[in-house]
């Protein structure tokens, strides 16, 4: 007897307010990216601090942009909308200031991972 098991995976139910955390989160981190910027013509802003600089304004801008895609993405339902959810959420953390939306959409996110229940 050839019996195969078919097991059926339930979709993600993403929380309702993880794509507006996300969208939330893309505008502070776009936002503070644009403050950090400001530093960059400071006249210490050289050598070591100035890479810091830099790369910290890169990285609020890869969370904005992830942010605002992801968000997009589960509004559409698409799967890479999740996968640019966690990349922003994490993203979003590491920045500091965006952590007032990283933090609960990473939560959102590991929550949205456990199978409902009927």
């Amino acid at each position: 007897m050839n019996v195969h098991a078919q097991v059926a995976v339930a979709p993600h139910r993403n929380p309702v307010w993880l794509w507006w955390a996300l969208l939330a989160g893309a505008v502070v981190a776009a936002a503070w990216a644009w403050f950090i910027f400001g530093f960059i013509s400071e006249p210490s802003a050289v050598g070591r601090i100035l890479g810091v600089l830099v790369f910290w304004i890169a990285l609020s801008i890869a969370a904005a942009l992830a942010g605002a895609v992801g968000a997009l993405g589960l509004v559409r339902g698409e799967s890479s909308g999740r996968t640019l959810a966690w990349i922003a959420a994490v993203a979003m953390t590491f920045t500091g200031v965006g952590a007032i939306a990283g933090i609960p959409a990473l939560i959102g996110l590991v929550w949205s991972r456990k199978p409902s229940r009927p």
